[in-house]
């Protein structure tokens, strides 16, 4: 291991830092430090030579420059096998530097309390720090560089055992870039963002930008991916607790799984996008049911009964307060997650009988969190475009002035209600998709088929199986009935009304067919395709 002569300290968190200090005195390593630090270590009895003392160079510009001297740099950038390198700094009588322990002013930590103070903001940027660990970093052969407090014990413990070995210096170099990458990709956010002087503080919500910044950290490895031979982590946007927050929130049960977490965000969106209470059911990333009910528990069945085995191991979520008797009667049936705002005390002492089932409670559920960008990746390539969250917090259609049929046929008060809500539902299905609704219940729906008649077919199949009444009923598409074989489909069932985004060259034709069978429908000009 190549001989460790002196350590150059500057932090700002001094999390453990006495301890490291005292273990690299006891291995003869000279401490070098700025003013914080060299505060921090002086009232512990802690012996360090001054960053001044070194450059024969005071602090200046009220700290703005400590560090960013040629007799700190040059000690640090050298290269140890280049003679001429060695020769200068003798001559120059500038200190070899072998180790370097940074950490950053919390410029994130210094912006949110900074109330979009722009004055406070700059100062937050950490200048010199950052340019040490980057000289440290680049000349990993001859230098360690240590970012995180948490390394501390296992760097002095390797020093110790002289096994500070070149791949342990470029693991800690990795660290170091990742760091100072993070950093600054957390200044150019906030650049990113800052308009006139004033802090927007927007994460990825908006397509003006040439660039969107994914500061992502891996905060957990799941068992696999969709399928038991992918491997698979969590990561969360650095910037963005909501995330970090939600799995935080799982008060009970099992490791949640990748598709568990596809679950949860169709079917806690679906729920915590309307108003009135409602339950929501997702299986396999498509609503299996749905419901606004009188009471929590009347919502849950009327949700389960659109489709009674489809719902079995799917994940559940409500946009309000689980309580004792709801909690009984989900502990009945095998579920994979349930989801709720909150859970009163009794709820959860009911869940713990079953010790598998995933429980989530945080009050992130109420909230609308659909807002941003939708961002996937194909081919190389990355696509992004903004959150399909038209009508978020609220119905989506004015009664009175949006909900008009163009047949002769009006829908009724009723049929109104229902539109909106199996409109909603149909949003959250894999296209091209059809939902059945009647007294706003899903009783059919029609997921993810190539064709759409198909999706009609198996939407109307699906409430005649379960023997529901389809008279007067609701039926909505996320896009456009291509052809009337569709609306034949529909009036044959028993449906009366019908929602659609319109848009199609056979429009006339469909609604044509429509008026001629008697039903009123509403054209929203507005696709919801999902993929």
């Amino acid at each position: 291991m190549k001989k460790i002569t002196n350590a150059l300290i500057s932090v700002y968190d001094k999390e453990n830092l006495e301890v490291f200090a005292r273990g690299l005195l006891e291995e003869r390593i000279k401490i070098i430090s700025t003013g914080g630090t060299a505060k921090t270590l002086g009232k512990a009895r802690i012996a360090t030579t001054k960053v001044e003392d070194v450059t024969s160079f005071p602090e200046i510009l009220d700290g703005r420059v400590k560090t960013l001297n040629p007799k700190i740099h040059g000690g640090i950038l050298a290269v140890r096998e280049n003679k001429k390198h060695i020769e200068i700094l003798e001559r120059l009588k500038i200190p070899q530097v072998d180790l370097v322990v940074v950490n950053l002013y919390p410029f994130e930590e210094i912006r949110e309390k900074s109330y979009g103070n722009e004055d406070q903001i700059i100062e937050g940027i950490d200048i010199g720090g950052s340019t040490l660990i980057r000289a440290a970093a680049k000349n990993f052969r001859d230098v360690i560089v240590v970012v995180d407090p948490n390394d501390y014990r296992e760097v002095l413990n390797k020093i110790r055992q002289k096994q500070i070995d070149l791949n342990f210096r470029r693991e800690l170099a990795t660290k170091a870039f990742q760091h100072t990458c993070y950093y600054d990709a957390a200044i150019l956010d906030y650049f990113s963002n800052c308009k006139n002087g004033r802090d927007h503080f927007q994460i990825n919500k908006s397509l003006d930008s040439e660039f969107i910044l994914l500061r992502l950290k891996k905060i957990k490895q799941l068992k696999y991916g969709e399928n038991p031979h992918q491997k698979a982590n969590v990561y969360v946007n650095l910037r963005d607790n909501a995330g970090r927050t939600m799995l935080e929130s799982q008060i009970q049960g099992g490791e949640v799984s990748f598709n568990n977490l596809l679950d949860i965000e169709t079917a806690s969106r679906c729920a915590n996008e309307l108003e009135e209470k409602c339950c929501v059911i997702v299986k396999h990333n498509n609503p299996c049911g749905a419901a606004i009910g009188e009471s929590p528990l009347h919502a849950f069945l009327h949700a389960k009964a659109c489709d009674p085995v489809s719902f079995f191991g799917g994940v559940v979520a409500f946009n309000y307060e689980i309580g004792e008797e709801l909690a009984e009667m989900l502990t009945t049936y095998f579920l994979e997650a349930v989801i709720a705002p909150s859970i009163d005390s009794m709820a959860a002492t009911i869940f713990q009988k079953k010790k598998n089932l995933k429980v989530f409670s945080h009050k992130a559920f109420s909230e609308n969190t659909s807002h941003g960008l939708d961002i996937r990746r194909v081919n190389g390539l990355f696509l992004a475009q903004e959150s399909d969250s038209l009508g978020l917090g609220k119905v989506l259609f004015d009664p009175c002035e949006d909900m008009k049929s163009v047949t002769s046929t009006s829908p009724s008060t009723q049929q109104i209600k229902d539109a909106n809500f199996a409109w909603h539902v149909a949003k959250f299905v894999k296209s091209n998709a059809v939902v059945l609704c009647k007294n706003q219940k899903t009783i059919g729906i029609g997921a993810g088929q190539m064709s759409r008649i198909d999706a009609t077919k198996i939407a109307i199949q699906k409430a005649r199986h379960n023997k529901f009444d389809l008279n007067d009923a609701v039926a909505a598409s996320d896009a456009f009935f291509p052809f009337k074989d569709n609306i034949e489909e529909i009036a044959k069932s028993g449906a009366s009304c019908i929602i659609q985004p319109g848009g199609s060259i056979k429009d006339g034709e469909v609604v044509a067919a429509a008026e001629e069978l008697g039903l009123s429908m509403i054209l929203t000009k507005v696709r919801h395709f999902r993929h």
